[in-house]
């Protein structure tokens, strides 16, 4: 159960709520929680996403944010939380959420209330509208919400350019949907090059996955991935090699969704097309989170499929013998 801070909506927020809910076209109602932090208060009314993205930009602290879309008797209840917002507005803000969801009722919202973190996602809320099925009003998984957002892309991407992408083609979740671009194999750049350090991003307007760095990095503390968004890297120390998977704070929602949706299928090109052997796969979010003591393995015993050997000592196995007590004293 999540706690309540007791804060409440101001009767003019809900009475505009109340009035715009039948208003023609879209509206876009943003309220925030007062400076003495005792209600939420709405702050501008506005039909204009331009308007709405300029405002939030502006802003250090999050906001609520009540959008109706065209032809539909419901708001889309958003929360836009700011990475840089401090953290206990965040706790404030998350701890009022349901009582204002109760205040404005059950049957003026949707059932869908996104958590936005970067304002320029706010534009994204144009996909909300009174086009989705009913069914698509209950609750989705995590999976169900990237892919729906992936093919919300390659949708306007086909509308664009009238060309076929290569996810147009059905696949499963652990196939590879992009083109992976190099000019030459990748093993061949680590085998015959002499590089140990493959840095990979994916291009969402051609639909490819593409390398942007290959250097040679002397040892695991001189290892060093500073890239706007999310990446895939590959690192051989020794005989080992390691695939990163590194997505930063501050990552749009799109790339976050992209990059989560297509790393397994990535891991299975390199591994079966590339011929390249996985020590460890290691999911980091910014590069400080890395604990390079992770990327020492230089033999097979520190293989991902190392509890698969029964010859070899697995260390999730270890057993340790149960300490013995204190001896008693003899009676004499």
């Amino acid at each position: 159960m999540s706690t309540q801070s007791g804060i409440v909506a101001e009767q003019a927020l809900l009475h505009s709520l109340n009035e715009n809910l039948s208003a023609d076209g879209i509206v876009i109602i943003i309220a925030k929680i007062s400076p003495d932090s005792t209600s939420v208060h709405q702050t501008q009314v506005t039909r204009s996403f331009e308007e709405l993205v300029q405002l939030a930009s502006q802003e250090r602290e999050p906001l609520y944010i009540f959008y109706k879309p065209e032809g539909l008797a419901k708001y889309f209840f958003v929360s836009f939380i700011p990475d840089g917002s401090p953290v206990r507005s965040r706790m404030l803000y998350a701890s009022t959420k349901n009582t204002l969801a109760r205040q404005v009722g059950s049957n003026s919202l949707s059932t869908e209330q996104p958590l936005i973190t970067d304002a320029q996602d706010l534009v994204d809320l144009k996909n909300f509208d009174s086009a989705r099925p009913a069914g698509q009003n209950k609750p989705l998984t995590h999976d169900e919400e990237m892919q729906i957002e992936i093919n919300k892309q390659q949708a306007l991407l086909r509308k664009n350019t009238s060309v076929k992408l290569v996810s147009q083609d059905s696949a499963s979740p652990l196939s590879l949907t992009f083109r992976v671009n190099s000019e030459k194999p990748i093993n061949e750049i680590l085998d015959s090059e002499g590089k140990n350090l493959i840095i990979f991003q994916i291009d969402p307007s051609n639909e490819t996955i593409q390398i942007v760095q290959s250097d040679t990095c002397p040892s695991v503390d001189e290892l060093y991935i500073d890239l706007p968004g999310p990446s895939y890297t590959i690192f051989r120390q020794g005989d080992s090699s390691f695939f990163i998977y590194s997505c930063p704070s501050g990552s749009k929602v799109k790339d976050r969704m992209i990059y989560a949706s297509n790393k397994n299928g990535f891991i299975n090109y390199l591994k079966n097309d590339q011929k390249i052997a996985f020590s460890k796969v290691v999911e980091i979010g910014d590069f400080v989170e890395l604990d390079k003591s992770l990327l020492m393995a230089t033999n097979k015993e520190d293989s991902l499929d190392h509890g698969s050997n029964p010859d070899l000592p697995n260390k999730s196995n270890l057993k340790f013998n149960k300490p013995k007590g204190p001896l008693r004293k003899r009676r004499t």
